[in-house]
């Protein structure tokens, strides 16, 4: 019976309390990803603020994106316009 109460307390509580749909962003960082490069089934992105380069998958199943690392597992540094 107290696990039950306990539950229904946390349950209301979180449905009260709801969940927002838009983000804490700041002004100037709703755009920091940068499109460095493409190919057929892929996307890579760079972050403006540090540079570190991620890769996005795009098939027609699905998709996936991951960072990008340097052959010793540090990430990858986007150096700009090569």
């Amino acid at each position: 019976m107290r696990k039950k109460l306990i539950t229904a307390i946390i349950t209301a509580t979180l449905l009260i309390a709801g969940c927002s749909d838009t983000a804490n962003v700041s002004a100037g960082q709703e755009n920091t990803m940068v499109l460095v490069g493409s190919g057929q089934e892929y996307l890579i992105y760079a972050d403006s603020d540090t540079g570190v380069m991620y890769l996005y998958i795009t098939i027609s199943t699905g998709g996936g994106l991951t960072v990008m690392l340097n052959a010793d597992g540090t990430p990858k540094i986007w150096q700009g316009e090569e």
